[in-house]
């Protein structure tokens, strides 16, 4: 019940739509997001495409739009002005960095590391992560988690893309010695925005692990996985990703992974970030608990 609990709560807010809102002259109301807007100095060219929640692409005129969010659109200039593209090339980045340690009747220390990148260039959106995490307890060795992955999204039409990535690691807590994933999926990015962004896909994922007690398993399995930030204040940021596999050989033998967070600024481009991690693992190794769950406190730098 608590597996099932927690797919209807991950559905639920991966499909949440915080839409923007269109006024035309006339009085129309229209919920979505605005994809691409051109101005021209003739006026049959100057155009906004805008995503309707409820009939799909609209290109509308600019002298038909009163307010988009309750702001008037600017005057038409002069010269011509490029388009606006949710694809231009750009480059953005994140690091962040959580720790603890404690001495005394309790001798602890806690690491979490992790850092990504993206970059864009016309069709090709590439990413790329690192990821090291290091528990220990009263001086018992360390248990150990990492990963290094790296994926690229070409993106067919403007907003279909077809995604390959590559993952390697490594898990002590699920008695992983290491792992390697390559998997191939179709996706849509149903908006990219400074407010917001949303993008979910479905695919093939073949994974290979060994284990800490020398055995093996690999297995083709079906995935589907959403990532979501939405800005619910000025300052604070709203994310979830989440990810669930399941094997083609065996349903329950099926895993889901989450992350649900808030993010807001402490100074330029430095973030505090709270954030909740949980998988669940229907046939976990040997001597392992199917759930894993953490909530960490810690610091993140953007670019």
């Amino acid at each position: 019940m608590q597996y099932k609990s927690w797919i209807v709560f991950l559905l639920a807010l991966s499909t949440a739509i915080s839409a923007d809102e269109l006024i035309l002259s006339n009085g129309d109301v229209i919920q979505g997001h605005l994809v691409e807007a051109s101005q021209n100095t003739d006026a049959d060219s100057s155009r906004i495409l805008w995503q309707s929640d409820n009939f799909g692409p609209l290109s509308i005129a600019w002298d038909r739009v009163a307010t988009i969010n309750g702001i008037a659109p600017e005057a038409k200039p002069s010269n011509p002005e490029p388009s606006v593209s949710q694809f231009r090339t750009s480059y953005t980045g994140d690091i962040s960095a959580t720790g603890a340690y404690a001495s005394g009747n309790e001798e602890r220390e806690d690491w979490d590391i992790e850092s990504t990148v993206e970059w864009r260039s016309g069709d090709f959106r590439h990413h790329s992560g690192i990821n090291y995490e290091s528990h220990s307890l009263d001086n018992i060795p360390a248990n150990e988690e990492y990963f290094a992955d790296y994926g690229v999204d070409w993106f067919f039409q403007d907003q279909w893309f077809w995604s390959n990535n590559l993952t390697w690691g490594a898990n002590d807590n699920r008695a992983i010695d290491q792992y390697y994933t390559l998997g191939s999926a179709i996706g849509r990015q149903f908006w990219n925005r400074e407010s917001g962004a949303l993008s979910a896909e479905t695919g093939l994922l073949w994974i290979n692990e060994d284990y800490q007690d020398n055995s093996s398993d690999n297995r083709l399995t079906w995935s589907w996985a959403a990532d979501y930030r939405q800005m619910i204040t000025p300052n604070l940021e709203l994310f979830h990703r989440h990810s669930l596999l399941v094997s083609l050989d065996n349903v329950r033998d099926s895993e889901i992974k989450a992350d649900l967070g808030l993010k807001a600024p402490l100074i330029k481009n430095i973030y505090t970030e709270l954030k909740l991690e949980w998988i669940y693992d229907n046939l976990p190794v040997l001597g392992t608990d199917p759930s894993d769950s953490q909530l960490t406190i810690g610091v993140s730098y953007s670019w």
